[in-house]
């Protein structure tokens, strides 16, 4: 969920579940095809959500922020309402696009649930939308990657999980290289304006969304474990009950720092809200109109639902280790693509500092997933669409063998751009 960030509204399951095949395993130019549009699928996404962001202004963070969960629950009801149709129609629709039916078990799930996994998603996007204009784009991919020192330390905090010295050690280096990518102009040796530009405040705010994104994770893997739910089922509820949380959030912006420096007065923030529903409109009153502002926003949307599915295909078909490397390379090209020209006023600037930090962030990742690929070796695939596995975990017959961490599927908007499942940390419970 809008990076940002959403909002998750991920892939539904793959029919694996239900049929003693194994995923078709692809090679070739059809491997290398998907490769190339994943790569540019997933370095477009996160521009795009920069350039979002940044042509709608401050002011209307929030209003972009609210309408990419709209559009998400636009989106996820075309993949969700037509397969809860009565009289075996639901059922065959989702058949057709080879994914699982939704069955009444799944219809009957405890609401208190999805409105939970709502509210701390809320929270993530909410800080995100309020820090991505003044966080420069190059630097929103590095510390991003801070969800996964964010996530170790709530999973430890929450389930009790313990992790090797050598995933501590990852996960201080993705967090000391994210730190090291800013260092220059934190300390004010480093001067910036126009799409490079960066205000503390909003940094602050930014990085501190990976803090409920954390959250929401850790609680998902807690109460998704062990039952079997269809992914755009659950994100449905979730993104609608985050879309309505939302406003509830609205208040928070009278404090200084919280979409604007000095914060905003009330009546501030309703017209902002207002204005930014012109913006998306173009109308000729808004200073919108020629900026393609809603074409951005559907725009994003609909890349974002292309680069999450192709990263689902990937990992299916062509296996989680070559969809890890993909996203490995995924991460230098992002934070390059925002010195292209072609972005105009929306270019930045690359610095060394950048590339340094990317350096460190790369290191860590990479002894993080040795790590991973060292477990899922001795134990089983837990990326959705891997192996044969329903929604929420591994099968039922090997939950016994891994701890909570690492079961729950991958989700839309997600943040960490070099996992195979994001958000999901490989870890070693007690005992």
């Amino acid at each position: 969920m809008a990076d940002d960030e959403p909002h998750y509204v991920p892939i539904g399951s793959y029919r694996s579940a239900s049929s003693d095949e194994r995923p078709r395993r692809v090679v070739g130019w059809e491997l290398f095809f998907v490769l190339v549009l994943l790569m540019v699928a997933g370095a477009t996404n996160f521009v795009l959500v920069k350039v979002l962001y940044s042509a709608y202004g401050e002011r209307h963070a929030f209003f972009v922020s609210q309408g990419i969960n709209i559009i998400y629950i636009i989106y996820g009801g075309l993949l969700v309402y037509p397969r809860l149709l009565p009289w075996g129609v639901g059922d065959a629709v989702s058949r057709a696009i080879n994914m699982d039916p939704i069955t009444p078990a799944m219809r009957s799930s405890t609401q208190s649930r999805f409105v939970a996994m709502g509210v701390l998603d809320c929270f993530g996007t909410f800080f995100t939308a309020l820090g991505a204009v003044y966080t420069p784009g190059q630097y929103q991919s590095l510390l991003n990657q801070s969800l996964i020192p964010c996530t170790l330390i709530v999973s430890a905090a929450f389930l009790g999980t313990r992790y090797s010295r050598v995933q501590i050690l990852a996960a201080a280096l993705i967090l000391a290289g994210a730190v090291l990518s800013l260092a220059p102009q934190l300390t004010g040796a480093q001067a910036a304006e126009g799409a490079d530009e960066m205000r503390l405040y909003a940094v602050i705010v930014y990085w501190f969304s990976n803090v409920p994104m954390a959250l929401s994770a850790v609680y998902k893997e807690l109460r998704f474990t062990s039952e079997t739910m269809d992914v755009c089922y659950l994100t449905q509820w979730v993104s609608i009950y985050q879309m309505l949380f939302g406003f509830v959030l609205m208040p928070l912006l009278l404090f200084p720092g919280l979409g604007s420096a000095d914060g905003q007065s009330t009546e501030e923030i309703i017209q902002n809200f207002l204005g930014g529903f012109r913006c998306f409109a173009e109308t000729e009153d808004s200073g919108c109109q020629g900026h393609f502002t809603f074409l951005l926003m559907w725009l994003y949307v609909g890349i974002n639902f292309c680069f999450n599915t192709l990263g689902l295909w990937l990992t299916k078909h062509a296996g989680a280790v070559l969809n890890s490397i993909s996203y490995a390379l995924l991460l230098p090209l992002t934070t390059v693509s925002f010195s292209f020209g072609f972005l105009g006023p929306f270019r930045e600037t690359a610095h060394l500092s950048t590339f340094a930090g990317l350096a460190v962030v790369l290191i860590g990742f990479a002894l993080w997933r040795y790590f991973e690929i060292v477990e899922e070796e001795t134990a089983v695939p837990t990326c959705l669409g891997a192996e044969s596995r329903d929604i929420a975990g591994a099968p039922k017959q090997a939950l016994s063998a891994r701890p909570p961490a690492a079961t729950v599927p991958d989700s839309f908007q997600e943040r960490v751009i070099c996992m195979a499942c994001p958000h999901r940390t490989r870890s070693t419970s007690k005992g």
